[in-house]
């Protein structure tokens, strides 16, 4: 696999005189792995296998006659957990933030047999489930803040991976988002201010679990 922002060069690498196959996308420890590195496509994937979980449980997840907090129980252990897996590591966006929302949305939706033509907000949605806002995203984020803090006291590959420079200069156009960047932007502080603070696990655990007060 050739990474590349635009359309991968095609590569001739033999090995013992045969050509090694070029591809497009694998998977890797469970994560889809595409070649312009974004995770934009493994988070569709993730929302199809969400959606096909909460419709093998929906028997019970949309049942009456099990008490509310017992279904949201059983959701976030089977439905939100193969979704959840390995998201400390993936780089959000507005349109991918959007869709995770959109997502949950949906599960809650069905959850209180709510159907679109119903023209119910979302507002009152979630006040059918007890929540003010949506957990999934903030969740994630706290996720990816505890993964920075791990990588940050600790010297390791990820950590010289994610914090080195390399030489030359940027291609034109609009810069991509990263995931420093996703770190920076939930943490509402300067980038020397997270690199300063996720060394103090307490500071780093107190930033953490005060997300979207």
């Amino acid at each position: 696999m050739v990474i590349s922002k635009t359309e991968p060069p095609k590569v001739n690498i033999k090995v013992k005189g045969k050509c090694v196959e070029q591809i497009e996308q694998f998977k890797y420890l469970g994560q889809l792995i595409t070649t312009d590195a974004r995770s934009d496509d493994e988070i569709k994937r993730r929302i199809t296998i969400t959606k096909s979980a909460f419709t093998k449980l929906s028997h019970i997840l949309t049942s009456k006659r099990v008490g509310l907090l017992t279904r949201l129980r059983v959701m976030k252990c089977f439905v939100w957990s193969p979704f959840l897996y390995a998201s400390e590591t993936w780089t959000l966006n507005k349109n991918t933030e959007k869709r995770i929302e959109a997502m949950e949305m949906w599960i809650y939706r069905r959850m209180q047999r709510i159907l679109w033509k119903e023209k119910i907000t979302n507002k009152k949605v979630l006040e059918g489930v007890g929540l003010q806002r949506p957990e999934l995203l903030l969740t994630i984020q706290r996720r990816k803040m505890k993964y920075y803090g791990h990588l940050r006291r600790h010297d390791s590959i990820q950590k010289r991976i994610l914090e080195g420079k390399i030489d030359g200069r940027r291609g034109r156009g609009r810069r991509r988002q990263t995931w420093l960047a996703n770190i920076q932007e939930t943490s509402q502080m300067k980038m020397c201010e997270v690199c300063e603070t996720a060394l103090d696990r307490r500071r780093w655990r107190t930033v953490t679990a005060h997300l979207g007060e």
